[in-house]
């Protein structure tokens, strides 16, 4: 009867131990297990390191066009329509949808603008502030932005920092009682606009422009207005300024910007002017995210040439802003976890079968050489 040389699996004990004596133990298989384990460690921790690291990719496109039909007028009025043709219209549910997919449409289309701007050496009420030509002093700027801008008595710290002083111990709640603050305002708030170019300026009341001017004639000295007027210093600190939400790896021209009128008088016009940069922002297992980023170019005008212009501008900051046609992706990825897996298997494995092959060479060669000079 023919018996299998192979034994029956029946029979196989996986925890036999090894016969005493077929292994021996050496110092130098010992260094070589020590070397083989610490090489395997060290490129393991390499590869784990390695697949938490992100790869990082960038793409351009052309941005998404805005269809004239979905852009919020600069005079407004659109958007105030639309609403009041959505409350009276829910009987017809035609009409209704189409007029809640044209406010959806105008709510993709627009961005909002958040500020926070301290002037230290200006009152509140003679400040002004407009966009595209809508002045906050006329009533203008408030038909078309409801959520208008806020101005207050600077904090302790927003003083401290806007008039170049020492913040340390200073509160970023408790407004400031200094006499000095008194005559110091901050503009807060956040406004939407459509995502076209335009300009928002934060200055002088053209009303205060005009009556210093007219007591500078009349022979009071430009320091003297300041009790008639409230003050012409137009000096500034930008804490932030941001477009819609700021891309985190990107720095903001916008923030933390102390801007001191190089007019011994103070009196002078900051004029920025901002690209801003549409960006798609793609993180690993994550959903893509619409962001932006800002370039700025900014330069002061002197009061001279303000008097000159035409139009008329006043004193302060304004900020003219276009949007980039062109649309960034910035994309985040990690190399493939099965391919990872794997890495880390022939890592482990080939440090073993190599440093096995390179010893039981060395091995032989070391026996063979020995042999011959026996």
């Amino acid at each position: 009867m023919y018996r299998s040389p192979i034994k029956s699996p029946r029979g196989f004990n996986p925890y036999v131990k090894p016969i005493e004596g077929v292994r021996s133990r050496t110092q130098i298989g010992g260094v070589i297990t020590v070397l083989a384990s610490s090489i395997a460690c060290i490129l393991f921790l390499s590869q784990i390191f390695m697949y938490f690291q992100t790869d990082v990719t960038h793409k351009l496109d052309l941005a998404p066009s805005i269809p004239l039909s979905v852009v919020i007028p600069t005079k407004g009025g659109f958007s105030k329509t639309l609403l009041s043709r959505a409350k009276y219209s829910h009987t017809k549910k035609k009409k209704k949808k189409k007029v809640m997919e044209s406010i959806q449409a105008i709510a993709a289309n627009s961005i909002d603008i958040n500020v926070k701007i301290t002037f230290p050496k200006l009152s509140c009420h003679v400040l002004d502030y407009s966009h595209n030509g809508d002045r906050f002093s006329n009533g203008e700027f408030a038909k078309h932005h409801p959520l208008t801008f806020k101005m207050t008595r600077p904090t302790e710290y927003d003083y401290a920092i806007a008039s170049g002083q020492k913040t340390e111990g200073k509160s970023k709640r408790l407004t400031d009682k200094s006499p000095a603050s008194e005559k110091a305002c901050t503009i807060k708030g956040k406004i939407t606009v459509p995502r076209i170019l335009g300009d928002l300026s934060f200055t002088l009341s053209e009303e205060v422009f005009a009556k210093t001017a007219e007591l500078v004639q009349s022979g009071v000295s430009l320091p003297n207005t300041d009790q008639y007027t409230g003050g012409h210093d137009t000096s500034h600190y930008i804490h932030e300024i941001t477009f819609g939400k700021h891309f985190d790896l990107a720095e903001n021209p916008l923030k933390d910007q102390l801007v001191t009128m190089d007019d011994p008088s103070g009196v002078g016009l900051n004029q920025m002017s901002i690209r801003v940069v549409p960006t798609i922002y793609k993180r690993f297992m994550r959903y893509p995210e619409r962001v932006y980023q800002l370039s700025s170019i900014s330069y002061l005008i002197k009061p001279e040439m303000l008097l000159v212009s035409n139009p008329l501008k006043m004193p302060g900051l304004n900020i003219h802003y276009d949007f980039n046609p062109i649309e960034v992706t910035h994309v985040e990825s990690r190399e493939n976890l099965f391919v990872f897996l794997s890495s880390l298997i022939e890592i482990v494995g080939g440090v073993f079968v190599t440093v096995g092959l390179v010893s039981s060479a060395v091995v032989t060669s070391a026996q063979t050489v020995l042999k011959k000079q026996d």
